[in-house]
């Protein structure tokens, strides 16, 4: 970490923050994860998922805080991503031997100020379903719900097939096509899969039936980030999808409530859900 001066703010006179750009990756990750240990769902992070999460969801690590006590212990953490006049606040975590002390509160406060020092007019978040101290506290500062997202998960294995639902029909789409397809896009998505993460993140591949197509990221051990342009006729594009890859692991992040069904054909399950919150700035 560099020597720049902790900032202060009124009404916080025992804490500070100072710009996460000031750590590394893995001391980033580090203290997310310190700040996740007992949490519902810890998901933790090492130095290269860190950097690629920052990369990918446009974190502006200037506009991030690691947060510190009057002993200049690092606290907690909370990190900003901004796009378009809009903010989303992500990876909020205090360490929990140094909580008590407001200190969810205060790195909120700090990064909707943040937020708006960068012109943002609009802020969202999302809050795992269930946390009902970091619900209730972003509620008192201005946010509100606005639907439940979930994240699901499929083991390998090819998807069940019957007379009505042939998929031999299904062909790749090139990268221009897989292009052409998201600008058109007219679904609502998440921060963690608009079509900017989408391509920040790259290895997309994309299967059309007819007129009807799935975007998807493939890596070598998982599929993920599911999109569709016929929300109706997601349960074909599904059973496509796994019959071409029966050997990859899926995780779907922040999935809408509507296709549960269609992806639970296909033999998904939840692992949890997510509550997405919206601030006008």
């Amino acid at each position: 970490m560099s020597n720049a001066p902790p900032q202060t703010n009124a009404g916080h006179s025992d804490q500070a923050f100072v710009k996460a750009s000031q750590y590394t990756f893995e001391t980033l990750a580090q203290l997310y994860n310190q700040s996740r240990i007992d949490y519902i769902v810890p998901m933790p992070m090492n130095a290269r998922r860190m950097e690629e999460y920052i990369l990918y969801n446009d974190v502006a690590l200037d506009a991030s805080i690691v947060t510190l006590n009057g002993s200049g212990e690092e606290t907690g953490i909370g990190m900003l991503g901004l796009r378009d006049r809009r903010a989303w606040f992500t990876r909020l975590g205090v360490i929990p031997e140094r909580r008590g002390h407001k200190v969810g509160q205060f790195i909120t406060e700090n990064l909707i100020q943040k937020a708006r020092n960068n012109d943002a007019t609009h802020g969202q978040l999302e809050v795992i379903e269930g946390n009902e101290p970091a619900f209730n506290l972003f509620r008192k500062l201005g946010f509100e719900p606005t639907r439940k997202l979930m994240v699901i998960r499929r083991p390998p294995g090819k998807a069940k097939t019957s007379a009505l639902s042939d998929t031999t029909g299904a062909t790749l789409l090139t990268q221009d096509e897989i292009h052409a397809c998201l600008t058109a896009r007219t679904d609502q998505p998440s921060w963690l899969d608009e079509t900017a993460s989408l391509l920040h993140a790259g290895m997309l591949e994309g299967l059309c039936l007819g007129d009807d197509w799935v975007i998807y990221r493939k890596t070598t051990v998982q599929l993920s980030a599911f999109i569709f342009n016929a929300p109706e006729n997601a349960p074909l594009l599904i059973r496509a999808v796994h019959q071409r890859h029966p050997m990859l692991d899926t995780k779907i992040e922040n999935v809408e409530t509507h296709l549960w069904a269609a992806y639970q054909a296909a033999g998904y399950f939840e692992a949890f859900a997510r509550i997405e919150m919206h601030l006008s700035l």
